[in-house]
């Protein structure tokens, strides 16, 4: 599905490995996304022993990702299915670090573990992090809670285990002592019960949930997560049709989310700030759209280009919008952006930009954004009948 790229530069002259450089191999880059600037205060919690961190970040990687930047990159000697496989020669001392823990998973404690959990799951390998958890459950104790809530998060994130990540964040909501695991859990529910099994009954179970748990915030990470449960609740009332009561529950999520703003406690902490407002974007921007797109919807691309200028996802949104707003010169812009950061994200990007050239009338520009988006998905049969049409 996705081609094997020979005769390009080795890291660190790449090109496209300089946008995705934490998936190779734990280093940081100014021009990667926000979700894999993550990786790297992740990384140094789990080779400081001293530290007593927890990682409170909402996006994990994605299934398969690193694969497919690898394959684009034409870096194949960086491919592999753990960590532990990666060359000697190649791993830097953080990945080093990360192998020989991995190693180590059984005799860690509840948070050292929590951090290998998501930092595999950072890196896309979602089925070692599985295989090294096993079977789990909360019991109330609140670290082995914690553990057990991004293992399920783990499971959401994997193709056909959302049953099994339901079932966890029911637990959770239930049994986590009305502590911030708890509301977490009802938001993760409320997210994955419409996206995963489109059961909006069970989403609305855990916001009535989340409702009963939910206090005034008495601390930075409580006001974390007050506002990420009405962002959930504001996606729930989206998708019921109810966009009047979605904007209410999204200016809730927004002024919780100013508060965090004002004085983040670590530099972590400020890139939650900055994913947190991210997906406020994200939710805004859907709203807009539901009605008629127009200035505002602009306005709203531009702010999540500036907050994630690097991230394929954030440039395909921004073509969205652009699109929606009847723009379909920027949008085409945006998609082939999108598209330059390779992965079948970036397919989707130059295919799309194929669209609005169509619609253009600028045949050349839609033939070579089709053969851009083969070059990236060989299954791409629209693309193909497009250029053999």
């Amino acid at each position: 599905m996705f081609p094997r790229v020979t005769g390009r530069p080795a890291l660190p002259y790449n090109r496209l490995a300089a946008f995705w450089r934490p998936l190779f191999d734990l280093t940081d880059s100014e021009v990667a996304p926000l979700r894999l600037r993550m990786i790297r205060p992740v990384a140094a919690w789990l080779a400081d022993p001293a530290s007593a961190a927890w990682p409170w970040f909402s996006r994990i990687g994605l299934p398969g990702l690193r694969r497919q930047v690898v394959r684009h990159a034409g870096l194949d000697r960086y491919d592999c299915h753990d960590p532990r496989d990666l060359p000697e020669e190649l791993r830097t001392p953080g990945w080093t670090t990360l192998a020989e823990t991995v190693d180590r998973f059984a005799e860690l404690d509840h948070r050292a573990r929590t951090l290998v959990v998501v930092q595999l799951t950072q890196l896309s390998y979602h089925p070692l992090a599985l295989k090294l958890a096993g079977a789990v459950r909360p019991d109330g104790d609140p670290e082995r809670d914690r553990y057990v809530y991004e293992v399920a998060r783990v499971h959401a994130g994997c193709p056909g285990h959302a049953a099994r990540a339901l079932a966890l964040f029911e637990d959770l909501a239930t049994s986590s002592g009305g502590g911030p695991v708890a509301l977490a859990a009802c938001f993760q529910g409320i997210g994955h019960a419409i996206r995963d099994a489109n059961d909006l009954a069970r989403a609305r179970r855990f916001e009535e949930r989340g409702h009963d748990l939910a206090k005034p915030p008495d601390d930075w990470h409580s006001c974390l997560v007050g506002s990420r449960f009405h962002r959930a609740v504001a996606l729930l009332r989206l998708k019921e049709g109810d966009t009047g009561a979605a904007r209410r529950a999204l200016a809730v999520a927004a002024r919780l989310h100013d508060d965090l703003a004002v004085s983040p406690p670590t530099d972590a902490d400020e890139m939650i700030v900055r994913e947190n407002r991210r997906y406020l974007l994200e939710l805004e921007l859907a709203a807009e759209t539901r009605g008629v797109p127009g200035p505002r919807t602009r306005s709203l691309c531009r702010e999540l280009l500036r907050l994630d200028p690097y991230c394929v996802h954030a440039r395909l949104l921004a073509g969205d919008g652009f699109a929606a707003a009847g723009d379909h010169a920027e949008a085409a812009l945006w998609y082939s952006r999108a598209g330059e950061l390779g992965t079948g994200a970036g397919a989707t990007g130059w295919f799309r930009a194929a669209q609005c050239h169509d619609l253009l009338g600028d045949r050349a520009g839609a033939v070579n954004a089709m053969g851009r988006c083969l070059e990236l998905d060989a299954t791409a049969v629209e693309a193909r009948d497009y250029l053999t049409g």
